[in-house]
């Protein structure tokens, strides 16, 4: 297998070396060229000739938008990705409009080999759907007009090269087709001709001429497979195929006169043959082949075409196609048959057959010698499930956006959480046991850890790693949730909950099926302005091949049904086809990203599952989710509260440029005895350090911050005083950090939000490592 050629538009050399990296570690072996102007650019383009193109957003003189442009109109089918080091939801999607693949942020560089793999197989289905397409569209009709003279070698030729000859050809060259295409006339020829000219420069000359509108007769000289020489007869002209210019070459042997009159009169006893040869071909294509007069009435029909009749023979009476395929007494609107006798050229269409199916049917014209239509041939294909397949993998394609925006906006997220869950303990610790307030501040602590459990998934969802799978019993899920969806959803709108009165135990992550469930409600709320009622229930179900065959997707087996209905505005039906793409919204501008229902789509396929939506334009909307059931019971899980268990009296100094994370942190832990330095930055935290360095017993520091950074920090302190502890922390998982450098692997390290309780273990489990170090060794360690 070739190596792979990749493009990179990058003007920083590191950026492109840790690019090359992910790549190879992604498992793939490529040959690299790095440009950073347009020259090099467009060179690069017809030089190189690359098979995949990435490119950084922000250049100083040539950006990413500009070498997309060029790429559009130089290179369209090759592959296209943006890598950058920051992106919003609106420069997303500029670039998924301007005509790029995908794109890849550089602090989630480990995508780039995901999405190398989807940007190569769509230019590969691309590239076999334009060969299909062209040769489906082309083939009858071309062979149909180049074929009719038999005993002469015909060639089509591109340009100067072959792309197409019949079996003639074959047999006067001694060679399979195979190895005729994509060589020029000149590559079958001897250097010189007969009256010793250049057989390359008199081809093109006359190539060339008949390019220009002139058609050219003369003879020829040739070489067989073999190499033995021949001469023959050759007319060139031009015709066109498609809107496309080809030359057509009708050669014959003139050597070969005689058993040439010698086929000619065993001509009538092989038409015969070939006459059936082609019938018993026709019989056994599996597409429907018919051949109908100027006046519609079926003339011939392969057996497909019969058995599509119900096994009925067109000459019984019913000779009509619309009649008997249609089951109508006027043809069809779009009828490609009429197209085709108006115009004299082939014609294709699209149309549905009785309403169930879709069929793609394609109608060849037969002239006469006075090149009047009397004749035309249809072709007819079933073409309902490779419809059905090029939707799901069109939409398959969007949805895989949804996670690449994802994990832009979980980190900011973490933050705020982090503040939330620690001021929630810190409220819970100080409110005596038979305070009333005691319950709405576990209610602060229990959506706080809801969020932060949603944003852990977003993060897990864009780096496509598994969910937090285990029994949950949807039903509890759904009650659980009910005092929340109440307020969000407002008085104005009446709420009822079904819930079946069995256990519905599914392998789920509880967080994913709420978010899922808010998304419905919020959106059901904003279908019914006026009010209404929003009806939440849950039951068992079979998923049978009837349903199946119905949508198109699906697996046989029980299920947990989950229904949401709404008596909103409803939706058209080429509305609910868009529902679930990525930035498809109905709602006005700055209501809505069109995001939610995509996030819907992705956690329900996670959970092996199925969504169906069914709506009527005024009569509202109702989703359907079906997850598998399984066996084991759903377990009921507490509330987890901090217990002042842990704790101590050593001096912590903590740098995080949150405030809220950073407050709340720093009341929570001096509440357990430590004394506490907060610092707003890495600059504030050195100087700190540096006034009370033979106090501080340990450092807490975010990796990313203005300024100085948590590494630079941590380097600066350990060569004031190279015993202090730190403990990093970072809204970014830990592998991550690792891989672009930031962090070394032996550190210690939590990413945010974390659970106080884990919070308060990992303060003291480092500070007690490093007592037992000192007692180890009887001095401080280096």
């Amino acid at each position: 297998m070739d190596r792979l050629r990749i493009l990179i538009n990058e003007d920083t050399p590191s950026d492109a070396d840790l690019l090359e990296y992910a790549i190879r570690k992604a498992g793939y072996d490529f040959t690299v060229r790095r440009v950073e102007t347009r020259d090099d650019f467009l060179a690069a383009l017809h030089e190189f000739l690359p098979d995949v193109i990435i490119s950084d957003y922000r250049l100083p003189t040539f950006d990413g938008m500009q070498a997309l442009e060029l790429a559009n109109e130089h290179a369209p089918l090759i592959p296209f990705i943006i890598a950058t080091g920051s992106m919003n939801e609106e420069t997303a999607v500029e670039c998924m409009k301007a005509g790029a693949d995908d794109y890849v942020l550089k602090d989630h560089i480990v995508r780039i080999g995901p999405a190398l793999g989807v940007a190569l197989a769509r230019k590969k289905a691309l590239q076999e759907k334009i060969v299909t397409e062209h040769r489906l569209a082309s083939s009858e009709r071309k062979y149909r007009a180049l074929f009719e003279k038999i005993n002469d070698a015909i060639f089509i030729l591109e340009g100067f090269v072959i792309v197409d000859c019949n079996p003639t050809a074959e047999r006067l060259f001694g060679c399979p087709r195979e190895a005729l295409i994509g060589r020029s006339p000149f590559d079958v020829s001897p250097v010189l001709q007969a009256d010793g000219s250049s057989s390359r420069e008199e081809a093109i000359r006359k190539i060339q001429k008949t390019m220009e509108g002139t058609s050219q007769f003369f003879e020829w000289r040739h070489l067989t497979a073999d190499g033995t020489p021949f001469d023959v007869d050759i007319g060139l002209s031009m015709v066109y195929v498609d809107d496309t210019e080809h030359i057509v070459a009708v050669m014959r042997d003139i050597t070969e006169k005689k058993r040439a009159e010698q086929e000619l009169r065993k001509s009538e006893q092989k038409f015969q043959q070939l006459s059936q040869e082609f019938n018993a071909l026709l019989d056994a294509i599996p597409d429907s082949i018919l051949l109908q007069s100027k006046d519609l009435e079926i003339v011939w029909a392969n057996n497909a075409a019969i058995a599509k009749f119900g096994g009925r023979d067109p000459g019984d009476g019913s000779r009509h196609c619309f009649r008997m395929v249609h089951g109508t007494s006027v043809p069809h609107e779009n009828c490609p048959v009429l197209q085709c006798l108006r115009t004299g050229m082939p014609e294709k269409s699209v149309m549905s057959v009785r309403g169930d199916t879709i069929w793609e049917v394609r109608a060849i014209p037969i002239r006469d010698e006075d090149g009047e239509v009397v004749s035309v041939i249809e072709i007819g294909r079933d073409i309902s499930e490779i419809r059905k397949l090029e939707q799901q993998l069109i939409h398959a394609q969007k949805m895989e956006a949804v996670a690449q925006l994802s994990g832009g906006i979980a980190h900011d997220f973490n933050n705020i959480v982090t503040a939330l869950i620690g001021y929630a303990n810190l409220l819970l610790m100080q409110l005596p046991e038979d305070s009333p307030s005691r319950h709405f501040a576990e209610q602060v602590l229990v959506t706080s850890e809801r969020a932060a459990e949603l944003t852990g998934k977003i993060l897990t969802f864009s780096r496509k790693k598994v969910f937090n799978l285990e029994p949950i019993d949807i039903s509890e899920t759904i009650l659980g949730l009910k005092i929340f969806l109440e307020r969000i959803i407002g008085e104005e709108i009446e709420i009822q909950f079904n819930q079946s009165p069995e256990i519905l135990s599914v392998l789920g992550d509880s967080s994913q099926i709420e978010q899922v469930l808010v998304n419905l409600a919020t959106n059901a709320r904003d279908a019914m302005p006026d009010g209404g009622r929003l009806s939440i229930s849950t039951s068992r179900c079979e998923l049978d091949f009837a349903f199946i065959n119905s949508y198109g997707f699906g697996e046989e087996g029980e299920y947990a049904c989950i229904a949401v209905s709404d008596t909103g505005t409803g939706m058209d039906a080429d509305t609910v086809k868009k529902l679930f793409e990525p930035f498809f919204t109905t709602k006005e501008p700055g209501k809505g990203t069109g995001l939610g229902l995509s996030i819907v789509y992705g956690i329900i396929k996670e959970h092996k599952g199925f969504i169906t939506v069914d709506s009527i334009p005024g009569a509202g909307s109702t989703f359907r989710i079906y997850l598998p059931l399984i066996r084991r019971q759903a377990q009921k899980s507490d509330i987890k509260l901090i217990q002042p268990d842990l704790g101590g009296s050593e001096t912590i100094l903590i740098a995080e440029d949150d405030e809220g994370v950073r407050k709340s942190a720093v009341n929570f832990l001096a509440g357990f005895g430590y004394r506490m330095l907060e610092a707003a930055d890495g600059a504030e935290a050195l100087a700190l350090f540096s006034t009370f360095k033979d106090e501080v017993a340990l450092l807490i520091i975010d990796v990313v911050m203005p300024g100085k950074g948590g590494r630079e920090v941590a380097e600066t302190a350990r060569q004031i005083r190279p015993d202090v502890r730190v403990l990093f922390n970072s809204g970014y998982p830990l592998d991550l950090l690792q891989y672009k450098g930031i962090l070394g692997k032996d550190v210690h390290f939590f990413t945010k939000p974390v659970d106080p309780r884990e919070l308060l273990t990992k303060v003291r489990e480092v500070l007690d490592e490093r007592k037992e170090r000192v007692i180890a060794s009887g001095s401080l360690p280096e």
